[in-house]
């Protein structure tokens, strides 16, 4: 097979989430590529030599050439279909929900490098570097915040509390379109001082569809869910708690449920609801509305998987949007690993590599506070590099004074151990988890009411 042809064939695989097998008669040390994507948002590769693993110095300048395209091209594969989400990439459906707990979908983010985006600094705007002078604050009335970033997770992090040396104050909860607020663990987490951030999402692709919302046949149910939350902020005396309809909108497995355009439809019209009853921040009331996206959806090129859009499809636009948020990942190869692959060999991405095209975009967008409403590093054999990553992650919220809060999806996946993003009982990554929590700019609150 020609180089060219195989380059080719690799794209086409990425596309269509198949394994191949790709022999280079003449592309030096890479005479065998192995792609394997069992999953379209999971890729593991392995280049090597026919005879070893090791690397030997490639005979001619025409061989260097080709190895160094293939390995560049690898190399994009690799971090473009990068790696699982919180659910080791596109979610395995779960048997049940329970109200407030993450469900299948809730941990789908997936992991992806925007192409030709550094791996550290400001995210660029129009081509350049942002003026830190420039930057919009998270904090203020928009986000309900004051005092700093938020410092954040799902509830398994909250039952760290006492080895983190201090409470939540933001707890990521998962409902579903019919189920009623608040569950036991969220009237918990409140009376304990913990505002939430609320995902209310339909029910799988099985509906009910952004149609049917935006035509109002769920309307008593929604209602009363936002009334209940605005209520229960009132009751726990919580000046901001945050509502997201429709996580992950862009998801894959969501995209059954209408396209963007009956997204941004049926939000408008959840929205109104709230609205119409005086439930919003501006205008008496609680809510604040966090628009979540996989943080892929903010990339200027979107990985071949991704077939929902870009996150521009999906803006209702900044009178119904107060934060623009994202769930990410440091999970590339992680499939792989769980099926017996080299930890060692695995690429590791930088919070750079996932959240700068989301503040870029909220910058453009308004000047919008960012929420990171999901974010993790792989456990498994990877947790030895868990304690690393949380301390770039809390320099980077540090850097970034957009980020006005950030919650730690810490969860355990069964099907792909690797993929897990749980530090519970893991010493190094929750003395790592504490530094960041006691950082001088993870102290933000929402006032009291």
């Amino acid at each position: 097979m020609r180089f060219r042809e195989a380059v080719a064939l690799s794209w086409a695989a990425l596309a269509h989430g198949r394994a191949l097998s790709i022999f280079l008669g003449n592309a030096g040390p890479f005479r065998k590529l192995h792609l394997e994507l069992s999953m379209p948002t999971c890729l593991g590769w392995d280049a090597m030599n026919n005879r070893t693993h090791h690397t030997p110095r490639p005979r001619a300048h025409k061989a260097r050439h080709r190895a160094a395209v293939l390995v560049a091209a690898i190399g994009g594969l690799a971090v473009l279909a990068a790696g699982c989400g919180g659910g080791g990439g596109l979610p395995v459906a779960a048997p049940s929900h329970t109200p407030g707990l993450p469900s299948a979908s809730s941990s789908a983010g997936s992991p992806q490098q925007k192409p030709g985006h550094g791996r550290s600094g400001k995210p660029p705007v129009n081509g350049g570097s942002m003026n830190p002078a420039q930057e919009s604050a998270g904090t203020g009335n928009k986000s309900g915040v004051t005092g700093g970033a938020l410092f954040g997770g799902t509830n398994e992090l909250a039952t760290e509390n006492a080895k983190l040396g201090r409470k939540l104050a933001i707890v990521r909860e998962y409902y579903h379109i019919g189920e009623k607020f608040p569950t036991p663990q969220s009237k918990h987490l409140m009376a304990s001082g913990s505002t939430l951030l609320v995902s209310l999402d339909s029910v799988g692709a099985h509906g009910p569809s952004y149609s049917a919302i935006a035509a109002g046949h769920d309307d008593g149910a929604i209602r009363a869910f936002l009334k209940a939350m605005n209520q229960s902020a009132r009751s726990y005396h919580l000046a901001a708690i945050y509502i997201s309809f429709e996580h992950e909108a862009d998801n894959p497995q969501h995209v059954p449920l209408g396209s963007p355009a009956e997204f941004r439809r049926a939000w408008d019209h959840v929205h109104q609801l709230a609205q119409s009853a005086h439930l919003n921040w501006n205008d008496g009331g609680h809510l604040h509305w966090v628009m979540i996206l996989m943080h892929t959806a903010y990339f200027r090129e979107l990985p071949k998987w991704q077939t929902g859009g870009p996150a521009s499809a999906y803006w209702p636009g900044a009178n119904e949007v107060d934060v623009v948020a994202a769930d990410g990942y440091n999970h590339i190869g992680c499939k792989q690993s769980s099926h017996g692959g080299s930890a060692s060999s695995a690429v590791s991405l930088n919070p750079g590599d996932l959240f700068n095209p989301v503040i870029s975009f909220a910058h453009s967008h308004g000047g919008l506070p960012v929420f990171i409403t999901e974010w993790g590093t792989q456990a498994g054999r990877y947790a030895s590099r868990q304690p690393a990553f949380i301390g770039q992650m809390r320099a980077y919220v540090t850097a970034n004074r957009e980020i006005a809060a950030a919650m730690y999806f810490d969860s355990r996946n069964p099907h792909f151990p690797s993929c897990s993003s749980i530090i519970n009982n893991l010493p190094a990554s929750v003395s790592a988890m504490a530094a960041m929590g006691h950082s001088a700019r993870l102290q933000g609150r929402v006032a009291s009411s």
